[in-house]
């Protein structure tokens, strides 16, 4: 395994994490997610790297950290979003309820 190379296909599989995030494409974000831990635990399982490639690998990594901050917070405004939503969904359905207790009592 060229450990290089696998560093970049990380880093390449992260942008793409991101913009698939940033276009709110969930389903192609969890399966770019799935194949990057898998890749991860490669990446990270391999016992043999020298202290000079870890070095190496650290600016990689640094840069994989900060995307993955950015996709948290893409992911905190996709949460609070949906749950705003959903109260919106509690309050129309409450309403409508009380219309139609309403409407049923006037008959």
């Amino acid at each position: 395994m060229d450990i290089h190379t696998t560093a970049d296909q990380l880093l390449n599989l992260t942008q793409a994490m991101l913009r698939a995030a940033e276009l709110d494409d969930w389903d192609k974000f969890e399966s770019q997610e799935q194949q990057r831990s898998a890749m991860l635990e490669m990446f990270f399982g391999e016992k043999t790297l020298t202290e000079s490639t870890k070095l190496q690998l650290a600016d990689i990594v640094k840069e994989i950290q900060l995307i993955d901050k950015t996709i948290t917070n893409l992911i905190i405004q996709q949460r609070d979003q949906a749950a705003e939503e959903l109260r919106h969904m509690k309050h129309a359905r409450e309403g409508n309820k009380a219309y139609q207790t309403m409407a049923d009592n006037s008959l």
